[in-house]
């Protein structure tokens, strides 16, 4: 029924089995620390990057209703990906058990960048209540954009962590294609073709 396909709540329900995948296996001992860090951070990632390609795939599709429909779920996505990341965090701290030890990690580049991306997904998400984006107004849009900077740091830590760097570009492409496609169709070259047609914003 439509009305199911187009509840917020079920929306939710779906981003976050997950989360209720990863933290059974967990407690039922068939997942450990490592399994918990990585998959927290996998779904991280793959979250921000749906969010992230909405609006190119907006621009694509221009006219049709999924993209549309995806766009008014694009907050919940940021939220999303915020959430595991925060679980990502929450995991890491817990296996090293020891402030001290999470500090000394601040010698490795791929933690730094693990960090930094966290902290450019923290901003939007404290800042993207309604409340706050009324009293932003349009101050919101670089505030919002720092989640490409999360997303530049995300790649990189994972690169930087990971061994196989196969699933992340494997991941990431996607994103940098529909990006690059999104630049080009702002620029200049792009304006005189497409006079008088609308850009999704």
């Amino acid at each position: 029924p439509w009305a199911l396909h187009n509840s917020s709540i079920v929306f939710r329900f779906l981003l976050a089995v997950p989360v209720i995948v990863l933290l059974t296996r967990f407690q039922l001992g068939s997942g450990s620390f490592g399994h918990l860090i990585e998959g927290a951070g996998e779904w991280s990632a793959r979250l921000l990057i749906a969010a992230l390609c909405v609006t190119p795939l907006r621009m694509i599709f221009r006219g049709q209703h999924w993209p549309l429909w995806l766009f008014r779920r694009r907050r919940d996505l940021g939220v999303a990906a915020f959430l595991y990341a925060l679980l990502h965090l929450a995991a890491y701290a817990l296996k090293r058990g020891n402030p001290g030890l999470i500090l000394a990690d601040f010698g490795s580049p791929g933690i730094v960048l693990g960090w930094t991306a966290f902290a450019c997904m923290l901003v939007p998400f404290a800042l993207s209540n309604e409340a706050a984006l009324r009293r932003l107004g349009t101050r919101w849009k670089p505030i919002q954009r720092l989640v490409y900077i999360a997303a530049g740091a995300v790649l990189a830590h994972w690169i930087w962590l990971k061994a196989n760097h196969l699933s992340a570009f494997i991941h990431f492409i996607p994103l940098l294609l529909l990006e690059a496609y999104r630049v080009w169709y702002s620029s200049p070259v792009k304006g005189g073709i497409r006079a008088g047609g609308s850009r999704p914003s």
